[in-house]
C-alpha cells in the first residue's frame, strides 16, 4: 500500500486499496439517552456515566475470601520508567512453578511480554493481605503453537516461573478438569476487573457465578460475524458461559473458569476453561473460554519437557485433590464461619467499622487564608465547579472559606459561597451551603463527583458515615490473628443505622442546635454502644452515602451532609442535613436558568399545549408547534418582534400559513423510510453509508472529509469541511466507486466563528443503488434526547476509525467554551481520556438494534485540542427542517 503525505497532513491515494470497516459490538450504554437540556438533579448517572464499570464493580461479582481461590494469580508488566506494575491478565497456578493462562495474554498492546505473577493477594492495589502474597518472576512463556493473535483459536499458554511457590493455605495449585463434558449447572469466573482489564479494576478479587451454555446456542451469537476473529466459528475447544443477570463482564483475560468439588470435608477448585473473549460488559451475551481438557496432553508435554515431574496421571482427579489436601478449604456446609487462617472461627457480631484506604474520591478539604482554619470541615464534589457542605463550615471567626484542597498539591479557589437563606448560625435547620469554584475540577485526576439523592425516602436502613481515627483501633482482629501497633490516622467508614425522630439520642452539648426537634430535613444515625476515643471522629460536611446500581453501573449517592455527632454517632447519635429537603433550593443554583431564545419574548401561555390552535397576534391565527417546525419564523421574525410560547420555550405559536407550508416536509420521505430500509437490507458491514469527499489537486483527488449517505442522491457533511473550495467527487467506502458531485448547498447561517449551523448537503450527479454494501444512514430525529453512548467515525488516512464518545449538556460545556453554544450544537467527550479531539466532518453515529445506525452529529474542528475536554458538533435533530427545505420541493417527490 503506497501513500504520500502532503505538508498539510492530508493523505492522498496513489492506488486502489480496500478500506477498513468501522466495526464494533453494541455497548450497553447505546440504549440509553441523555436529555438535551438539564432539568433534574437526578441525572448524575447520565452526566457522569461510568463507561466501563458494571454493577458490583469490576467484573460485577462478589468479593472472594482470602483462601477461596488460592490458585489465582495476577499477571503483571513491570514498567521500566517507574517500577510500577500493570496487572493486565489473570492466570491459574496448576503446578508449583507453572501458570495456565490465555495465549493472547503473553504480550500487551505494545507487544511487550509480562514478567511477573502475584499469588495469594486479594487486594492487588494496596498492602492489605500482602502477608499472604508471593510475587515471582516469569522465566519462560510458552504459547500454544497453533495460536494466532489474529484469531480466537487455541487461546492457551503456560508461564514457567523463575522458582516454585511456597505452598500455604493462600497459595495452592488447582486441578484440571479433563473430561470434555461439562455438566455443572453453576461455575465461577474470578478476577480483579473487566475483560482485558479495560477501564477501572476492582481492588479486591471478585467471583461471579455463571451458567454454561451449549456451543450451538453460543454460536447463534458468535457465528454470524459478531467478531472477525472467529472466521471459522466456534470450535470444540471453546466453552461458553454467561451471567444470568446480564449485568457484568465474564472475568479477567487468562483467568480461570472453574468449579469447586467437595472431598474429605474439603473442596478443591478444578479449572474447566481459560477466559478468552466476550462481548462488551453489560450485555447478556456469553463469554467464550478455552476448554482445558482439549489441551491436557500439550500441557503435560510442555511441563515435562521443562523438568516438571508430571505424567498423564498427574491431574487425575483423585491424585490431584489429595496432593495438597491439608491446605484446602473446608466445605462450606460444615462450618459456620471461616477464620482468618482458614480454620473455623468464632461466630462474632457484624463489624461495622472499616479502614478507608485513602480519601474518598468526592471529598475535598475546606481551607481558609493563611492563619485561619476549621480543622475538621470538608465538602463533597457534585459537579466540575460545585461543592456542597454544611453552612457551619463556610466561615472561621468571621472569615469566609477561601479555597478547597483536592489533594495536598491541588488547591482550587472558591469564587462564591451560597448559604441557605433560612440558615441561622448555631442551628441545625437549613444547615447547607453551596461553594462555586473559580476553575473547573479535572475528574481524570482521581476526584469524582457524588450523586445527589433527591428523593425524601432513603431506600436503606443504613448509610456509610465518614470519620477519622487511629488505624489500630479500627482494624478487625480475628482469633489467632496478629496485631501490631499502628497509630496512624486516616479515614474510617462506619455502616450506621438510620434512626427515626423518637429513637434519636442527641448529646446534651448539642441539644440547642435541634431545640425544635428532629424534622424530616434532618437525618439521625448511630448506635447505642460506645467506642474508645480516637476510634472515629466525625468528618463534618462529608456525605452519608451508599453505593447503588443505576443502568447497570455503580454510583455513590449522598443522602445527607454530616453536621455533628460524638464518635461518629456511636453512643450519642449524629445529625446530618438531608439533601432532598433542600432540592428546590439546590435546583435554583445547580440547574441552568431557562434561556430566552428570542430577544423580545412577549408572552408564555401555560394553558396551551403542542398542536393547540393559538393566536400569533390579533389578526394572525397560528398553531402550537416545536420551534424546529417553525424555523423560518423563529430565525427571521422572533428576534425582531417577539413571540407567543405555548407552555414552554420549546413550543411556539407559529403562523398558520407557515405550518401549512410544512406539510410536504412532514410527510414521509426517504429520510423517514430509512430505518425500515436498513432493517430489510441486513447488511454484514457497518460503513456502507460512509463516503470520502474528494477535492481536485490536478494529479489526484484529495479525500479529506467524511460524508454520510442519507438518500440516493444526498450526502450529509459539514460546511467547514469545504472552506472556500468546492469538492468534485465522493468515493464510496466499500468498492471505492467514484461518484461526481452535481451541487453543494451550505447552510446560509453557517457561522465560521462559533461554528453554529455547520452543515451542508452534497447532491450527487446520479443516484445510488441500495444493496447490502451501499446504503443510507438514518437521521436522528428525536428533538429532546440524545443517545448516551455513541461512536465518532473519523477519516484516518485512507480508512475509517471509530471511538466511543459520551454527550454532555451544553450548559456544562459552556463553562469552558469561548462562544455561546447554540441549541443546534452538541458537545461530547471521550470516556477514556482527559482531552477529546476531532476533525471537521467526523460523523457522530448511534448504533441501534436491528442494524440501524443514525447520524446524531457532525464534528467541528478541534482548534484547542490539547486543552479542551470535549468537542462540539452540529446537532442533526435541530437541522431536520433545514435539510428538507434546502432543496426544491420537487426533489422529495417520489
Amino acid at each position: 500500500m503506497m501513500y504520500q503525505q502532503a505538508n498539510s497532513g492530508a493523505y492522498f491515494l496513489r492506488r486502489k486499496e480496500n478500506f477498513l470497516a468501522v466495526v464494533g459490538e453494541l455497548h450497553s450504554g447505546e440504549s440509553l439517552f441523555l436529555p438535551d437540556e438539564r432539568t433534574s438533579l437526578d441525572d448524575c448517572h447520565l452526566r457522569y456515566y461510568q463507561f466501563d464499570r458494571g454493577g458490583g464493580g469490576g467484573i460485577g461479582g462478589i468479593p472472594a475470601t482470602q483462601f477461596e481461590f488460592a490458585h489465582m494469580g495476577a499477571i503483571g508488566w513491570i514498567q521500566s520508567e517507574d517500577g510500577k506494575i500493570l496487572w493486565q491478565c489473570g492466570g491459574s497456578l496448576i503446578w508449583e512453578n507453572f501458570v495456565l493462562t490465555a495465549a493472547h495474554c503473553v504480550v500487551d498492546s505494545s507487544n511487550t511480554p509480562p514478567n511477573v505473577v502475584r499469588f495469594g493477594d486479594l487486594d492487588i492495589f494496596s498492602t492489605v493481605g500482602d502477608e499472604f502474597a508471593q510475587q515471582i518472576k516469569i522465566a519462560e512463556i510458552i504459547r500454544h503453537p497453533s495460536h494466532r493473535f489474529a484469531g480466537h483459536y487455541h487461546d492457551v499458554a503456560l508461564l514457567r516461573l523463575e522458582k516454585s511457590v511456597i505452598i500455604t493455605n493462600a497459595v495452592i495449585p488447582a486441578c484440571l478438569w479433563l473430561d470434555n463434558e461439562v455438566w455443572f449447572k453453576r461455575i465461577h469466573a474470578t478476577g480483579w476487573g473487566n475483560v482485558g482489564f479495560i477501564g477501572n479494576q476492582s481492588a479486591v478479587l471478585l467471583k461471579m457465578e455463571l451458567d454454561p451454555i451449549s456451543l450451538e446456542e453460543c454460536g447463534k451469537v458468535y457465528n454470524n460475524g459478531t467478531t472477525r476473529k472467529l472466521g471459522r466459528g466456534l470450535a470444540d475447544h471453546h466453552i461458553c458461559a454467561f451471567h444470568p443477570v446480564a449485568d457484568t463482564c465474564e472475568g479477567d483475560s487468562g483467568g480461570p473458569l472453574q468449579v469447586k468439588l467437595v472431598h474429605n470435608m474439603r473442596q478443591t477448585p478444578f479449572i474447566i476453561g481459560v477466559t478468552s473473549f466476550g462481548l462488551i460488559c453489560g450485555t447478556s451475551t456469553p463469554g467464550v473460554y478455552t476448554r482445558v481438557a482439549s489441551y491436557h496432553q500439550w500441557i503435560i508435554n510442555t511441563m515435562r519437557d521443562r523438568g516438571a515431574a508430571v505424567d498423564e496421571n498427574t491431574f487425575n482427579s483423585t491424585t490431584c485433590v489429595h496432593r495438597y489436601v491439608e491446605h484446602r478449604e473446608f466445605y462450606e456446609g460444615v462450618v459456620a464461619h471461616r477464620g482468618g487462617n482458614g480454620s473455623v472461627e468464632l461466630n462474632v457480631f457484624n463489624y461495622m467499622f472499616s479502614w478507608n484506604y485513602g480519601k474518598p474520591r468526592e471529598l475535598v478539604k475546606l481551607r481558609w487564608p493563611k492563619g485561619r482554619s476549621q480543622s475538621n470541615c470538608y465538602g463533597v464534589v457534585v459537579d466540575e465547579d460545585t461543592v456542597l457542605t454544611v453552612a457551619d463550615c463556610v466561615e472561621s471567626n468571621g472569615i469566609p472559606v477561601d479555597h478547597i484542597e483536592v489533594e495536598p498539591t491541588t488547591i482550587v479557589k472558591i469564587s462564591k459561597v451560597l448559604i441557605h437563606p433560612s440558615y441561622r448560625k448555631g442551628s441545625s435547620y437549613n444547615n447547607i451551603a453551596v461553594l462555586k469554584l473559580g476553575s473547573l475540577l479535572d475528574f481524570q485526576d482521581g476526584t469524582y463527583p457524588t450523586c445527589i439523592w433527591s428523593e425524601q425516602k432513603w431506600p436503606f436502613g443504613d448509610a456509610l458515615v465518614l470519620g477519622e481515627g487511629r488505624r489500630d483501633l479500627v482494624t478487625a482482629i480475628y482469633p489467632s490473628g496478629s496485631f501490631e501497633i499502628d497509630p496512624s490516622y486516616g479515614f474510617v467508614r462506619l455502616r450506621s443505622v438510620i434512626r427515626n425522630s423518637t429513637s434519636c439520642m442527641i448529646g446534651d452539648r448539642e441539644q440547642s442546635k435541634v431545640k425544635n426537634g428532629i424534622p424530616q430535613e434532618l437525618v439521625c444515625a448511630g448506635y447505642d454502644f460506645y467506642i474508645v476515643p480516637e476510634m472515629c471522629n466525625l468528618v463534618v460536611g462529608a456525605g452519608l452515602k451508599r453505593t447503588m446500581t443505576r443502568i447497570e453501573r455503580e454510583y455513590t449517592f449522598t443522602m445527607a451532609l454530616s453536621q455533628f455527632g460524638r464518635d461518629c454517632g456511636v453512643g450519642e447519635h449524629m445529625i446530618a442535613t438531608r439533601l432532598a429537603s433542600h432540592a428546590e433550593w439546590l435546583k435554583s443554583i445547580l440547574l441552568p436558568k431557562p434561556q430566552n431564545p428570542g430577544s423580545n419574548v412577549q408572552f408564555l401561555d401555560s394553558d396551551l399545549r403542542e398542536r393547540d390552535i393559538c393566536e400569533v397576534n390579533e389578526n394572525t391565527p397560528g398553531k402550537c408547534v416545536q420551534v424546529s417546525e417553525c424555523l423560518n419564523y423563529w430565525e427571521n421574525v422572533v428576534p425582531r418582534g417577539g413571540a407567543t410560547f405555548c407552555s414552554s420555550s420549546n413550543v411556539i405559536c407559529c403562523p398558520a400559513t407557515l405550518t401549512a407550508s410544512q406539510i410536504f416536509r412532514n410527510r414521509e420521505t426517504e429520510l423517514e423510510r430509512c430505518p425500515s430500509l436498513l432493517r430489510g437490507l441486513k447488511s454484514p458491514i457497518e460503513n456502507g453509508s460512509l463516503v470520502q469527499i474528494g477535492f481536485d489537486t490536478k494529479d489526484w483527488y484529495d479525500f479529506r472529509c467524511v460524508g454520510s449517505i442519507i438518500t440516493k442522491q444526498l450526502i450529509l457533511a459539514t460546511a467547514s469541511c469545504f472552506g472556500d473550495e468546492v469538492p468534485l467527487v465522493v468515493r464510496l467506502s466499500v468498492n471505492e466507486t467514484i461518484v461526481p458531485i452535481k451541487s453543494i448547498v451550505k447552510h446560509k447561517q453557517y457561522n465560521v466563528t462559533d461554528k453554529s449551523n455547520d452543515v451542508a448537503l452534497i447532491q450527487l450527479a446520479s443516484p445510488l443503488t441500495w444493496n447490502a454494501y451501499v446504503f443510507p444512514t438514518c437521521l436522528w430525529m428525536n428533538q429532546t434526547h440524545t443517545p448516551l453512548v455513541m461512536r465518532l467515525i473519523e477519516l484516518d488516512g485512507v480508512s475509517f476509525s471509530t471511538k466511543f464518545v459520551i454527550p454532555q449538556y451544553n450548559t456544562d460545556c459552556q463553562r469552558a467554551h469561548p462562544y455561546r453554544l447554540q441549541r443546534t450544537q452538541l458537545c461530547v467527550r471521550e470516556p477514556y481520556f482527559a482531552k477529546t479531539c476531532a476533525k471537521a466532518g467526523d460523523v457522530l453515529r448511534s448504533e441501534r438494534e436491528g442494524g440501524v445506525s443514525y447520524v446524531v452529529g457532525l464534528a467541528q474542528s478541534s482548534e484547542n485540542c490539547d486543552t479542551r475536554t470535549y468537542i462540539t458538533l452540529t446537532r442533526i435533530s435541530q437541522q431536520l427542517e433545514w435539510i428538507k427545505r434546502a432543496l426544491d420541493e420537487d426533489f422529495w417527490v417520489v
